[in-house]
């Protein structure tokens, strides 16, 4: 016996990034009621992607001017990182959705902290998928809505490379953002 499909109840099941959060929750009701209510719940980190912290006074340190969020998202994308990355309320980290196994070979510098399956507090405040902007936790870059577009390590130290001062050990000039490269 083939039964029908159960009627769409919240919107955000017709969400593709909301639908690909969930896809491996215990209980993707209760996040779609969450959204719908307008609450932030809490998703499990590595099963679908790991996630790094990255604390905000380090990822803006190298910005020239205003700290806007088009000018921490332009930080980002030149990084290479695209999708999935979530703003606090108080805006002072920045998490990035990853890989899964990211967060087992993460070596943290600046203060970064990567989560994984291996932890045993790893959920992540997760906004509605269509949030774009505060107040609340928000998706300074939109949310993923498939594995392909995940960031990988690669990408987050190349924004950490990025950062005054550079990797610890690694010679170079700072970069800023925002500001053009004097020419010699």
């Amino acid at each position: 016996m083939t039964y029908a499909p159960l009627p769409r109840t919240y919107p955000t099941q017709n969400h593709p990034a909301a639908l690909w959060l969930v896809s491996r929750a215990l209980r993707p009701r209760e996040v779609h009621e969450a959204w719908a209510e307008g609450r932030t719940p809490t998703v499990e980190i590595g099963h679908r992607f790991d996630v790094v912290h990255l604390p905000a006074a380090a990822v803006e340190s190298g910005i020239a001017g205003a700290r806007t969020d088009d000018v921490v998202e332009a930080a980002f994308r030149a990084a290479g990182i695209g999708y999935g990355v979530v703003a606090t309320r108080r805006r002072d980290v920045y998490s990035v959705l990853v890989r899964p196994g990211t967060a087992r070979t993460w070596v943290p510098v600046h203060g970064t902290r990567a989560v994984g399956i291996d932890d045993h507090l790893r959920y992540l405040r997760t906004p509605h998928p269509g949030r774009r902007e505060g107040p609340g936790d928000f998706w300074l870059l939109p949310a993923p809505h498939a594995d392909e577009v995940l960031a990988g390590a690669v990408e987050v130290r190349a924004l950490i490379a990025r950062w005054p001062g550079g990797r610890p050990g690694r010679g170079g000039a700072p970069v800023t953002w925002g500001v053009r490269p004097s020419s010699a």
